[in-house]
């Protein structure tokens, strides 16, 4: 299977540490974030191609993947615009023709640090008929207004809202899902989030699914404090 990685982003919350050194590569318990995000691709033992898309300070993401190889994967970077999470997948998918793969895509983003299982995630697309498989987790009801919250019934994900304010359900995207390689042809080159696009289209075509998951740890470091807390975590000051 193929993988795409979503760290495009400029990190302008974590300023001014991404003057430096762009978001992926930021530090966390002494290696690189999207360190984290690709151990945990390369552990299901599925993927074997991995795309990261990338924007500020290209090179030197660039740079990094050359010199550091990883065994039994190859990692390309594919330069996109920062356009959000849709229009940068559409960039990526147009560019390495992922809607001609024979397998499914996943895809996952390159700010999380979780110990999740993808193999959960990847088990239950293929044995559904969904365009789309999202990994879900339980959150406090104070993080629901900041994260993608899902209503699942028997699989199938019934409703997403990006961020809403208050919500019936807890449970929250783990940023990492699994995608049909036709779902591509629905994406549109333009800024705009996946979350808010094509996800609720895919609840009314009722070929949305989600599978809950109960991962140990799962912090972004979009943020300086959240940064901090990750930090504080991997290196054990703080329990997860």
């Amino acid at each position: 299977m193929k993988a795409v990685i979503l760290a495009a982003g400029q990190g302008t919350r974590l300023r001014p540490l991404t003057y430096a050194i762009p978001k992926p590569l930021l530090p966390v318990g002494g290696k690189p974030v999207i360190d984290y995000v690709i151990d945990n691709l390369i552990s299901s033992g599925k993927i074997n191609h991995i795309y990261v898309a990338v924007s500020h300070m290209r090179n030197v993401i660039e740079n990094y993947f050359e010199n550091t190889p990883r065994k039994g994967v190859v990692i390309e970077t594919v330069g996109t615009l920062g356009w959000e999470t849709g229009g940068d997948l559409k960039i990526v998918s147009v560019e390495k023709e992922l809607q001609n793969e024979k397998e499914p895509v996943f895809v996952a983003y390159g700010d999380i640090v979780t110990d999740i299982n993808i193999n959960e995630i990847i088990d239950k697309h293929k044995n559904s008929d969904n365009l789309a498989t999202l990994g879900l987790f339980p959150v406090p009801e104070e993080d629901i207004s900041r994260l993608g919250i899902a209503k699942l019934e028997n699989g199938k994900i019934i409703s997403f809202i990006e961020k809403p304010e208050t919500s019936e359900s807890n449970l929250a995207s783990t940023t990492y899902y699994c995608l049909q390689p036709e779902v591509f042809d629905m994406l549109s080159i333009e800024k705009v989030k996946i979350e808010r696009s094509l996800f609720p289209e895919l609840v009314k075509m009722e070929k949305m699914g989600g599978v809950k998951l109960a991962p140990k740890y799962w912090l972004d470091i979009g943020t300086i404090n959240s940064y901090r807390k990750a930090n504080k975590m991997m290196e054990g000051i703080i329990p997860p």
